[in-house]
């Protein structure tokens, strides 16, 4: 229901197809050397924008494109963060390129066989912690909540079935996006509408929980306490 409510939702918005119409003009600037740069932070901008209405429960969840400028700043530590993330994935395949051709044939073959589920695990990690990073920064706008690793991890490791159900939701809509995409680029232009949407609905979740813990702590703080000490000896 998550995922068809992520397709569908926008068109409660009476100006949904302006808003997709100004979105849909920077998809198609992307292709271009440094203004497809701008574009992608405009668009990942709009994005951090999209997650922080819907955990919001804003009634109009997309934003208008009136604030441009906003976009770009916005979006510039999103795109920031996402090469961050992928430096230790991109080394990992250079390394793994050039060792190959230097390490016996046998050992090649057993390399190119666990390679790919090495850095299929990595790439599922590191969206995960990305993704939690993206939640709280377009809750605080704070650059630095891509960077907690250590409080990321633990969220995560608290929060597993959240995560898997963000995840599982993310490739089920990235698979339609793909059934989409023939079809006048409709699934390009709705990939940040969609995403946002169930990313924004991760947040309201985790903000949920979060809430959650802190009545459970304020109610019964020894007990809070010791249930937590209990999570991590488990």
């Amino acid at each position: 229901m998550t995922v068809v409510r992520a397709f569908t939702y926008l068109f409660s918005d009476q100006r949904w197809l302006n808003k997709l119409t100004a979105m849909a003009v920077f998809v198609l600037l992307l292709p271009f050397p440094i203004i497809g740069l701008v574009s992608l932070c405009v668009l990942l901008g709009y994005l951090a924008r999209i997650i922080h209405n819907i955990s919001a429960g804003s009634e109009l969840p997309l934003p208008e494109w009136d604030h441009i400028g906003e976009n770009i700043s916005k979006g510039i530590p999103v795109l920031l963060a996402i090469s961050v993330y992928h430096v230790p994935l991109l080394l990992a395949a250079a390394l793994l390129a050039v060792f190959r051709g230097s390490i016996a044939l046998g050992m090649a073959a057993s390399l190119d066989s666990i390679a790919p589920i090495v850095l299929l695990l990595y790439s599922l990690v590191a969206w995960s912690l990305w993704m939690l990073g993206l939640v709280r920064y377009a809750e605080t706008w704070e650059s630095e909540c891509f960077y907690q690793f250590e409080q990321a991890l633990r969220t995560l490791q608290h929060n597993v079935s959240l995560a898997l159900g963000w995840l599982v939701s993310a490739l089920i809509a990235n698979a339609l996006l793909l059934a989409l995409l023939p079809v006048f680029l409709l699934g390009a232009f709705l990939l940040i509408p969609v995403h946002g949407y169930l990313a924004g609905v991760y947040a309201r979740q985790l903000r949920a929980v979060r809430q959650a813990e802190r009545r459970e702590q304020s109610a019964d703080p020894a007990a809070f306490v010791h249930s937590r000490s209990a999570e991590v000896v488990v």
